[in-house]
């Protein structure tokens, strides 16, 4: 994950231990960028935890969200809020948060979430098809059109598979190529390969 902030700071609510222990463990494995918790168990402790860690990104379980009513955050506008579906829920419920992930998510699907809530809109600039690749897309690009899987770029370059995703979904958008055939000519016509490489 590329992010303006060093550490991405996520204060995790609900009234079961099992449940915030689980939700810190998915996000650590989906994660390569240093995450720091904090864990609300009753509702008594919402605002002081909220003060006094200042999260970027608040979970809430679904089962605890019931209790909650999402109008007593409006003190924290940069607080990201995340719904935690863990049960049939009230559809309304979900728009009063920012993002849902589900129980049965994927840890890629929990990092890509992250992500988009914390990549602050691009780092708050638009990408646009002339933005110049960082050394890293260009290596990670190399190693694409050589043939190499997304696990065994992630081995080589020493980054988790999650970081590999990313930086190839940054590429595609920077330049606009979604085929390996596309990217292989693009990858050739700017020297980063030569023909004998692309497999």
């Amino acid at each position: 994950m590329k992010h303006l902030r060093d550490t991405i700071k996520i204060a995790i609510a609900d009234s079961s231990l099992m449940m915030r222990l689980g939700i810190s463990a998915a996000i650590k494995r989906a994660s390569d960028t240093d995450v720091q918790f904090v864990e609300i168990e009753n509702l008594n402790e919402i605002n002081n935890k909220i003060d006094t860690f200042k999260p970027h990104i608040l979970i809430v379980s679904s089962t605890f969200g019931f209790q909650m009513q999402i109008s007593d955050l409006r003190n924290y506008p940069d607080l990201k809020k995340v719904l935690l579906i863990s049960s049939l829920i009230d559809p309304k419920m979900v728009n009063h948060y920012d993002a849902t992930i589900n129980i049965y998510d994927s840890a890629e699907h929990i990092h890509s979430v992250i992500d988009s809530l914390m990549n602050y809109d691009e780092e708050e600039t638009e990408v646009d098809n002339e933005e110049q690749l960082s050394q890293r897309e260009k290596e990670i690009i190399c190693e694409v059109v050589k043939g190499k899987t997304n696990k065994e770029i992630a081995d080589h370059l020493s980054l988790s598979v999650f970081t590999i995703l990313t930086h190839r979904r940054n590429i595609a958008k920077k330049l606009q190529i979604h085929s390996s055939t596309a990217l292989a000519i693009y990858a050739i016509a700017n020297k980063l390969v030569s023909i004998s490489e692309v497999k």
